[in-house]
């Protein structure tokens, strides 16, 4: 089956990406001056690049897509166009995330078998893991905490669940900004099932360890996110300790087996 290129840019950023050869997929596979940021896996690798004019873009390049099989959804975009919908409805919703610049999938059919996603570098150095484990200031924290609140509560209005909400996974900017970010197995949907909100807000309490995260900030969050007294939310609240308990046996038996884990609880 003959495959064809699908390309989608900012205009903002078209004529930049395109002087730089960051629109041409086979180079984006092969140049040797893409600097890896992540651990490189065989299905995914994430590299960044300097430009010459001090923007620095970040590459996420997926060589080898599987076809859906004959029991999937067959419109299931592929990880870079999933990540390209959810970020693009993040910021039309106005939540702090990465700016995407480009997508571009190699397909045959309606199916990508190659694909690669261009996202504006952001300044933010640390992760809110990293500022948990510091141990900020009560002023500080509960500041942070409010607003990732808003920030989740605006994420799911949107529509958008994560499926991989960790600490690691928030960066922080200058001045406790808070951006959502790895967005590549989000959902998109018009509501957001409650099952898929627990399931992300499970993971964020899984991912907080307990020696830097009190109860009285997970109470902060879940207060803020529900607008809501705790009281009111102890259906809520129990449904997310299941899920996260959950989660932490399934860690602890990958860890049992060698696999590295970075989201444990510890």
């Amino acid at each position: 089956m003959p495959s064809n290129l699908e390309i989608t840019t900012d205009p903002d950023f078209d004529a930049r990406l395109r002087a730089a050869g960051l629109l041409d997929l086979d180079s984006l596979f092969t140049r040797a001056d893409l600097q890896p940021v992540k651990a490189t896996l065989a299905e995914r690798q994430t590299l960044k690049l300097v430009l010459p004019d001090g923007m620095t873009v970040y590459i996420k390049r997926y060589p080898k897509l599987r076809k859906p099989g004959l029991l999937s959804r067959s419109s299931a975009p592929s990880p870079a166009k999933r990540e390209w919908m959810a970020l693009t409805m993040l910021g039309h919703a106005k939540v702090p995330t990465i700016r995407p610049l480009a997508l571009l999938e190699q397909c045959e059919g309606k199916h990508a078998v190659r694909a690669a996603l261009l996202t504006l570098g952001l300044d933010a150095p640390q992760t809110l893991e990293d500022i948990a484990r510091a141990n900020p200031a009560p002023t500080r924290k509960h500041a942070i905490t409010r607003e990732l609140a808003r920030i989740t509560r605006l994420m799911h209005d949107a529509g958008v669940n994560h499926r991989d909400y960790y600490l690691v996974h928030i960066r922080v900017g200058a001045g406790d900004q808070l951006f959502i970010t790895d967005l590549n197995r989000a959902d998109l949907r018009k509501v957001v099932p409650e099952r898929w909100i627990v399931k992300d807000l499970a993971a964020l309490h899984f991912s907080a360890s307990a020696r830097h995260v009190s109860k009285a900030d997970r109470a902060r969050f879940l207060t803020a996110y529900t607008g809501r007294h705790l009281q009111e939310s102890r259906t809520l609240i129990k449904a997310i300790a299941r899920k996260a308990a959950r989660m932490a046996s399934h860690t602890a038996k990958k860890v049992a087996k060698g696999e590295a884990n970075y989201h444990r609880n510890d």
